[in-house]
């Protein structure tokens, strides 16, 4: 049988002859300003039948009083039927009762069945509730509206929407736990993804999800916050407190939390007031979860060292060491300690056993066969070429990229001639070649002597867990282990490496290291020597004046700490811009660089080997030397001067940063050139100790691993994101000074030790967090100062 049959369903409808009937209610044209005295403050809370959070249930049912008018009709059936229930002493309640599955016959019945059936599926069962929960006013009456069965459906409500909600925290309890034993390491706290999990909670509590998504935005919010933040983390940040609330072993999102808020300078107070509402660990459990970060990285670090090539790089580290009380016993220093980094490429080959004797045997054979300086001068020459295409590139793309020109506007833009010519000896990029560095613990010991050198040596040999004399055997036969740092730094240990030459056995005499300088050093000591070379006056054509113009105030004194580097390096980008685009209008007779767009791709480049060749190039100031004294121009010979070194600076910073380790190696010889010709003998020497391992002293596997693991690395896999070694170490100390600040005062160099091995993974945790939150920014900041050096060159 049917019981959704279509002419059973409408028998009860209304007919004509009931269309006249007198209602018993009549709508008022004020009873939507009203309220109900039954409720809280006045006014109807919404229950959870109602649908809309924009209307109150009264609305709805005046609404819908309105809209059918006829509703009334049915009132004299409704009164036969009351009174024929009254006759059979059978009230409306004892109906329902029976009619809702009241004893088993009821529920048996055929005829009851198929009623029941039709009621709970009628849509009309919804208007009927909300009447019930919230009776409209009763026509021209002024008292309260009627109670109606709200205090029993509200109970009802709650209790029946605690019970579904109850189940599905329980439900999804399994996926908010963290596992104790692996729950600080790398992959679990950075596989924590919010998307998954919030499509997990959805599909696994439907009833909470939806009553947050009710709760958090009205429709009104929804149309008018185009742009605001997807709600779904705040909605599992929410049942993750609910959750943990229950059972604070559902804490993977209160773990990740504290270990990000914990070193972004949250204080300990307010620490445990987040704790206390449920967001985060307790301090204590934060603080104890240092050593346990620590001690796993620790474990990684020597379980690596054994399988994979590595290079240690180390650098001081000073403190402002504060206290909360001073005392006489008890008072803050400056400490100075130094602080080291394991760099690990995956990609690398592992050395084979005979790799230290060989070593060994190239550096006997090397010694006596030293680099000439004519040997340096062919290695020069072998190069110019590769230098000058890269040169002719840059001095193009100078005019491509400036805004004069605007190359949108150029229609053979994508010409293959415009093009960067192909790199010499690129590094691969992707996930695969990514290199991982991990921090060592950081000791109250400087670098400045020769003594405090061998202590830190002997110190991270320790820490890599070499410290056993069954260790230090196989260290000084079979392994092989590169040191890199700044000039000094490379230069004690160099010399440690020569008073050690006589000791006794090869792990005393250092036979199993190798040195090489990092080059964001090397670039500074290049930047600096432009700095010195050119810097002029406020009133010549040097590189003062153009720091009065571009109002580089920080840049009038040469300095070594601070953004100094980073200014420097940004201005002489900029002043090397302005002279080539006057270089560009001087060669083509433009009136201005707009007009170099009539120009094909092949005028361009042909150009720019002319600029190279009469404005930037040795032969140019051959030129100019020749020429009778009187008829020579000073500032032009300057000028062609600065194009050149600028045009190897230049070459050389793309280099690193593309991690062309080729390009690199061609630059050696006019790096040695540069540094001997400005005054700078320690560099000038550190280039010839490179250039004589590369070509005397060391074999070809250790030449292949210093060229393409050693001078710059990639923590990231992306191209154009290489960074020298040196440079990496420095952000590593700027993140040590980091949580410095967030520990707050009473801090010791024991418990850095122990702290800076886990800001391997706090580095990552904080990454991970800002990239989920999309609390990651950038800003770019470019100075407008061309035009005026342009103006004053003129």
């Amino acid at each position: 049988m049917d019981i959704f049959n279509t002419q059973d369903y409408n028998r009860n409808e209304p007919n004509d002859s009931d269309s006249e009937s007198e209602a018993p209610f009549e709508t008022s044209s004020d009873s939507s300003t009203d309220t109900n005295s039954n409720s809280p403050s006045g006014v109807m809370p919404q229950t959870p039948f109602s649908i809309s959070s924009e209307s109150t249930l009264y609305e709805i049912e005046e609404e819908h009083l309105l809209e059918h008018p006829s509703a009334s009709s049915i009132q004299p059936k409704v009164r036969e039927v009351l009174k024929y229930l009254d006759s059979k002493n059978f009230k409306i309640i004892d109906f329902l009762d029976g009619l809702s599955w009241g004893d088993m016959a009821c529920t048996q019945d055929p005829k009851i069945r198929t009623e029941r059936s039709l009621l709970l599926n009628s849509p009309k069962l919804g208007d009927i509730l909300h009447r019930w929960c919230c009776p409209p006013r009763p026509a021209g009456s002024s008292k309260a509206r009627p109670k109606g069965a709200f205090p029993t459906m509200h109970e009802f409500a709650v209790g029946h929407i605690g019970k579904e909600v109850d189940q599905e925290l329980e439900q999804i309890s399994a996926l908010l736990k963290s596992p104790t034993a692996i729950d600080v390491e790398e992959n679990t706290l950075t596989n924590t993804s919010f998307e998954k999990i919030a499509a997990e909670m959805e599909k696994s509590m439907p009833t909470l999800w939806k009553l947050l998504d009710i709760f958090l935005y009205r429709n009104s919010q929804r149309k008018r916050n185009q742009t605001k933040t997807s709600s779904e983390k705040i909605k599992v940040i929410f049942i993750s407190v609910l959750s943990y609330s229950r059972s604070h072993h559902r804490n993977r999102f209160q773990k990740l939390l504290a270990i990000y808020l914990k070193f972004k300078g949250i204080s300990a107070k307010g620490f445990d007031t987040l704790h206390a509402m449920g967001l985060t660990m307790s301090h204590k459990w934060t603080c104890d979860v240092v050593e346990r970060i620590s001690t796993n990285c620790m474990k990684e670090v020597q379980e690596l060292i054994n399988n994979v090539p590595s290079l240690l790089s180390y650098d001081n580290l000073q403190l402002a060491l504060r206290v909360f009380s001073q005392r006489l016993d008890h008072q803050g220093e400056f400490g100075n300690g130094t602080a080291a980094t394991v760099y690990f490429k995956r990609d690398a080959r592992m050395f084979t056993e005979i790799t230290n004797k060989n070593l060994q045997k190239h550096r006997a054979q090397g010694q006596k066969n030293p680099l000439t300086a004519l040997d340096i001068l062919l290695l020069g020459q072998s190069s110019a070429n590769c230098l000058q295409e890269f040169a002719i590139h840059y001095i193009l793309r100078f005019l491509l990229d400036s805004p004069e020109f605007n190359i949108k506007l150029y229609g053979a833009r994508n010409s293959p001639l415009f093009n960067a010519p192909p790199p010499v000896d690129a590094l691969p990029c992707g996930p695969a070649h990514r290199t991982l560095q991990y921090l060592l613990g950081t000791v109250n010991i400087p670098k400045a002597s020769y003594e405090d050198n061998e202590r830190l040596v002997r110190e991270w040999i320790s820490q890599l867990g070499w410290n056993t004399l069954e260790e230090h055997q196989k260290t000084g036969q079979q392994r092989l282990m590169v040191w890199c740092g700044d000039q000094l730094t490379v230069d004690r240990l160099r010399g440690l490496f020569k008073f050690h030459a006589e000791d006794n056995n090869s792990f005393e005499r250092l036979d199993f290291s190798i040195f090489v300088f990092g080059w964001l050093h090397c670039q500074m000591a290049f930047a600096n020597s432009l700095y010195k070379q050119y810097f002029g006056t406020t009133q010549g054509r040097g590189l003062h004046q153009a720091f009065v113009l571009l109002q580089k105030k920080g840049l009038s004194k040469l300095q070594t700490k601070g953004p100094f580097h980073h200014d420097l390096q940004e201005t002489l980008y900029e002043v090397a811009e302005a002279h080539f685009l006057e270089d560009w209008l001087e060669v083509t007779k433009a009136r201005n660089i707009a007009e170099l767009r009539n120009y094909t791709p092949l005028e361009l480049v042909t150009h720019a080997k002319h600029i190279l060749v009469h404005r930037a190039s040795s032969q140019a100031l051959n030129a100019m030397e020749h020429r009778k004294e009187e008829d020579r121009d000073e500032q032009l010979q300057q000028i062609i001067m600065w194009n050149c070194d600028i045009l190897q600076y230049i070459i050389l910073d793309h280099a690193i940063s593309s991690g062309d380790v080729g390009l690199i190696e061609h630059m050696l010889p006019y790096l040695f050139f540069q540094f001997h010709g400005g005054g700078n003998g320690k560099y000038a020497t550190e280039i010839i100790e490179l250039l004589q391992g590369l070509h005397r002293e060391w074999p070809p596997e250790v030449c292949d691993f210093v060229r393409h693991h050693c001078w710059v690395i990639n923590t990231t896999g992306k191209p154009n994101m290489f960074c020298a070694v040196d440079k990496a170490q420095e952000h590593n100390i700027k993140d040590m000074k980091v949580t410095y600040r967030s520990e707050g005062p009473n801090i010791k160099w024991e418990y850095f030790k122990k702290l800076h091995p886990a800001i391997h993974i706090i580095r990552l945790v904080t990454d991970h967090i800002e990239k989920e939150f999309g609390t990651l920014a950038r800003a770019r900041i470019k100075n407008q100062g061309i035009t005026n050096i342009i103006e004053a060159e003129k």
